[in-house]
């Protein structure tokens, strides 16, 4: 196996390219990466609670209620009961945060929709299936840290493997 320096220059030299296009960078977006996930995450539920954001991101309670204040104050959330159990705070877009997050989706299937255009369908079930063994490949790196004394490091959940074929 090589030392991997090859790709990573590969993977240097062309990441604007990859990670921001420029309808990305067009959308000027006033978020953070972290926050742009949290919004993509509400984008896809009506309503969340905290303790799902802080799992989602996979950060501590504290941290998620930092990053949800932030959005709250920049009028992208708003925290409200929820509607099936009064004691229970949710967190739901705000019409800002749903424009953004429509904004988002809309763009990226654009960039997506473009590559998948570009290849057949021999090459793009080959890059699903790259990009699935690329996924599986974290997801066990992740599993195998060990913390001092030897146990799974705490936090990590057990991540169902997909065979592609």
């Amino acid at each position: 196996m090589g030392d991997g320096g090859g790709l990573l220059n590969l993977f240097l030299d062309n990441f604007r390219k990859l990670f921001y296009p420029e309808e990305w960078i067009k959308l000027d977006l006033a978020v953070s990466k972290t926050e742009l996930f949290v919004l993509l995450m509400l984008g896809r539920e009506r309503e969340i609670i905290m303790s799902q954001i802080a799992d989602y991101i996979n950060v501590p309670l504290s941290t998620a209620t930092g990053i949800v204040d932030r959005l709250v104050n920049k009028g992208y959330l708003k925290r409200e009961r929820s509607d099936s159990d009064r004691r229970i705070v949710v967190i739901r877009l705000t019409e800002k945060g749903r424009t953004l997050t429509d904004s988002v989706k809309e763009s990226m299937t654009s960039y997506l929709g473009r590559i998948e255009e570009a290849l057949t369908e021999e090459e793009r079930e080959l890059l699903y299936k790259l990009i699935f063994k690329v996924i599986d490949i974290l997801n066990t790196e992740n599993l195998t840290k060990t913390s001092d004394d030897g146990e799974a490091a705490a936090g990590t959940k057990k991540i169902k493997k997909i065979t592609i074929e």
